[in-house]
């Protein structure tokens, strides 16, 4: 009887270590950076579904937001998938980001990231370009 006591008393702790070290885990910004991440593949991966033939087709978004404001990039999407739902996915990666810069402390740099100028499809894939500005010499 004594013995089973101690190995129920051993398995508990055991069990509250590794409930509490998880727990850690889960609530670090390792973690959540890691499911923005995922979150941002999956993104990714929907717009890659498509192939880039037709750049009418074509539109971009901003994406995610740099801690000190402004979008952290731009992706290319087509009007052939469920833009609705794709722009969704994209707003709540941004929310995202933005509640996790604010809750880490994150710091950026402070550039302002122009949108593109427009898109080129090239082997079948959508390539974002800026053109250089007309006004410098």
């Amino acid at each position: 009887m004594e013995r089973k006591v101690t190995f129920l008393v051993g398995l508990v702790a055991v069990l509250m270590v590794f409930a509490c070290e998880k727990q850690t885990i889960m609530g670090s910004p390792e973690a959540e950076s890691l499911q923005l991440e995922a979150a941002r593949q999956e993104i990714d991966s929907l717009a890659a579904q498509y192939p880039c033939e037709d750049v009418t087709e074509w539109r971009f978004t901003a994406i995610g937001e740099k801690a000190c404001g402004g979008p952290a990039g731009y992706i290319a999407y087509t009007t052939e998938m469920d833009t609705v739902a794709f722009l969704e996915k994209v707003a709540t990666y941004t929310e995202l980001q933005k509640a996790y810069n604010s809750k880490w402390d994150v710091v950026s740099d402070c550039m302002l990231l122009l949108p593109p100028s427009r898109i080129d499809c090239e082997d079948g894939k959508p390539k974002l370009v800026w053109d250089e500005s007309l006004g410098d010499s």
